[in-house]
């Protein structure tokens, strides 16, 4: 079965303002490219193809060095460019694709591994954010089994949509994205376990 990682990259120079009053802008655009290249080191690592979702050419550049396919777009949020992203692993011939977020700096090869281990016995693996509000990696075979939902809210929304098919996995590598300061302080913690160039960013 053909699996297709959707990582979806927003322009780091542009991403985590909500990060203002912790981070410079450089230092918060060197975490946000820190945290893309952990996650595709994770995702090229498993052997699948990886398509790299991003609003920006250098990023998309930067995808296919590692080894991935990019598609640069101006995609309305999050949701808008999971489902385009969706949509062009299904014309590509993949049978299932796990979407997941740039910004998941403790993630490993065996999670998403495991996620989609989960996806053999369900149409749909949501992988909810710590607080279980949001959803940080999202598991459909086929990929247009459900519309995605990223965005306020997602984690019931991606539920209410699966319905009986669909499977929660929580996973606490998975589990952190960093978005808030709140967020910042628990990496930091959790330094040790971020991937390599992570660890390097927080200097």
């Amino acid at each position: 079965m053909k699996v297709v990682i959707v990582v979806l990259a927003r322009d780091p120079r542009r991403a985590k303002t909500r990060l203002r009053g912790s981070l410079v802008p450089a230092d918060r655009e060197r975490l946000a490219t820190a945290m893309f290249d952990d996650v595709m080191a994770a995702a090229t690592a498993t052997g699948w193809p990886v398509l790299v979702v991003t609003d920006a050419r250098w990023i998309a550049a930067r995808a296919r060095a590692a080894g991935a396919a990019a598609s640069v777009v101006r995609a309305r949020g999050t949701r808008d460019g999971a489902a385009r992203g969706l949509r062009r692993a299904e014309r590509d011939g993949a049978d299932a694709a796990l979407v997941v977020a740039a910004d998941l700096p403790l993630v490993r090869t065996t999670d998403l591994r495991r996620i989609a281990a989960a996806g053999r016995r369900s149409d749909v693996v949501i992988v909810p954010d710590r607080s279980r509000s949001g959803t940080n990696a999202l598991y459909l075979r086929p990929p247009s089994r459900i519309a995605p939902r990223f965005g306020r809210g997602s984690f019931a929304a991606h539920r209410a949509a699966a319905g009986d098919t669909g499977r929660v996995l929580s996973l606490a590598r998975v589990g952190l994205d960093v978005d808030t300061a709140a967020d910042l302080a628990t990496l930091r913690r959790s330094k040790r376990r971020a991937g390599a160039r992570t660890r390097a960013a927080l200097g």
